[in-house]
């Protein structure tokens, strides 16, 4: 199924970039909206990173967030620029021609930027989700993408935890440490998503069909992982190399351990026993240490991140429109959580210049399947305020949620979001969220807690002329 469905991702890489609503012959020819977003401050986030001792060498989910989809935005832009320049789109089939050659070209440097570059790529922004995860609890980490400077091997694994911290962890907040081994997937589809948003609301034009494809896959294969022949050998390889404790990833694969401690909340985290070294805690989980139960569970989730090629953004197929008023888009998401997994449908509207999004959730442990939903909506714009513009976007999220994998009871929650911004001229922006959410798990904020959040950073916004564009969502 999985090489099938690559194939078919190939073919519409070459043959549907063009049917993204680029515009007709009869309209002006498109520009490439590029913007550029910057949370500096990131409440209570970094108070807990400052008590951690890690202010300044942690990020927040939504500071690695912005960091790799603006690098990616940049990397479309300029790239649109050039084809623009190369084979303006002035006639049918060089729009076609326009689309292949910024897919390709565009793919080729996200490839690079994520196996060869690491550093602020989607591959460290899967680690530091992992990270937050340690951070809010007190618990110090170091993100190896960053031995491109330091020395040593660049790859994808956090290091330098302590044993006793996971101890801590798993005795205190064991759906945290869950949540945690799960986080680092969780991140790149937020980064997908992120990047339809610029898609469907800003008419961004993004040629990212490459990275649709290799994000989904990578989360595909790394869930799908420990079916290969050669997992636990793999794990062998893994603590032969960890031969100290600050050298092992703190998770080893991610799945196994997630599988393992979701259906274990319970049992103390050094009952996994002694490192094959002899010292310390036996941390990543070999398949010979699941039950039939975790494993069948697994393999569920493993097929149902094939759910996640379910949207025509995949293809490059950024709107589908209705009618001269309405467009629309949609996506298919399946994150698995700290009690289970979240399989969420996002329907993009766009309904007389008024643009929303609603995200339905189904929330699922093993006994029960509860619903949330999700809007978000254009901002209100308001002038006349020191004679600048003062834009208002609010959001909500409502949801029945488990409190953990064999919870029975529907637990009601909720989140409230809302983002102001303020415009300093054509390009700058100043942009504020306040934001309060109830007990519960939501994609992209660390904290399982109720807990109120604020963050305060900069915003640019440029047309392929240097003009501020119009960004709605």
């Amino acid at each position: 199924m999985r090489q099938t469905v690559l194939k078919l991702g190939v073919v519409m890489l070459i043959y549907f970039p063009v049917c993204n609503a680029q515009p007709s012959l009869s309209d002006s020819l498109p520009n490439y909206p590029l913007q550029i977003d910057l949370p500096l401050l990131d409440l209570p986030f970094q108070r807990d990173a400052s008590r951690t001792g890690e202010l300044f060498d942690s990020y927040s989910m939504q500071q690695a967030l912005a960091v790799t989809q603006n690098l990616h935005r940049v990397n479309y832009h300029f790239n649109n620029k050039l084809w623009h320049r190369i084979l303006r789109p002035d006639t049918k089939r060089k729009q076609i021609y326009n689309r292949i050659a910024a897919n390709v070209t565009s793919g080729l440097v996200d490839y690079v930027f994520t196996y060869y570059g690491v550093v602020l790529s989607p591959q460290w922004m899967h680690e530091e989700f992992h990270r937050a995860g340690l951070t809010i609890r007190g618990i110090r980490s170091y993100d190896e993408t960053y031995n491109r400077f330091n020395g040593g091997f660049a790859n994808g694994s956090v290091s330098r935890v302590k044993d006793e911290d996971l101890v801590r962890l798993k005795k205190e907040a064991p759906q945290e440490l869950v949540r945690s081994f799960a986080a680092g997937i969780e991140s790149e589809f937020l980064l997908l998503r992120g990047l339809q948003k610029d898609n469907f609301y800003s008419g961004s034009r993004h040629a990212n069909i490459a990275l649709n494809i290799l994000l989904t896959r990578h989360a595909i294969d790394y869930v799908n992982q420990f079916k290969q022949e050669g997992y636990n050998a793999s794990i062998d390889s893994m603590n032969a190399h960890g031969l100290t404790v600050a050298d092992r990833d703190f998770v080893g694969w991610d799945f196994t351990p997630w599988v393992y401690d979701l259906h274990r909340p319970d049992e103390p985290y050094e009952a996994r026993g002694t490192h094959p070294s002899g010292v310390g805690i036996d941390r990543a989980i070999k398949t010979s240490k699941l039950t039939n139960e975790e494993y069948r569970y697994l393999e569920k989730m493993g097929r149902m991140q094939y759910l996640n090629f379910l949207s025509p953004f995949m293809i490059g197929i950024n709107r589908i429109r209705l009618n001269e008023q309405t467009a629309f888009n949609f996506a298919v998401r399946h994150y698995p959580n700290s009690f289970g997994y979240d399989l969420s449908a996002d329907f993009f509207i766009d309904h007389r210049e008024k643009q929303y999004l609603i995200s339905l959730h189904g929330y699922r442990n093993k006994h029960r399947l509860l619903p949330g939903i999700e809007v978000e909506r254009s901002p209100y714009a308001f002038h006349n305020i020191g004679k600048k513009r003062l834009l208002l976007q609010p959001s909500a999220l409502l949801w029945l949620q488990p409190r953990d994998f064999y919870d029975r009871k529907a637990t009601p929650g909720g989140l409230l979001r809302l983002q102001g911004s303020y415009l300093l001229g054509k390009t700058w922006r100043v942009v504020a969220i306040a934001e309060g959410k109830t007990k519960g798990w939501v994609a992209g904020n660390p904290y399982l807690d109720a807990k109120f959040g604020f963050r305060l950073g900069i915003s640019a916004s440029f047309d392929s002329d240097g003009k501020r564009a119009t960004v709605l969502l």
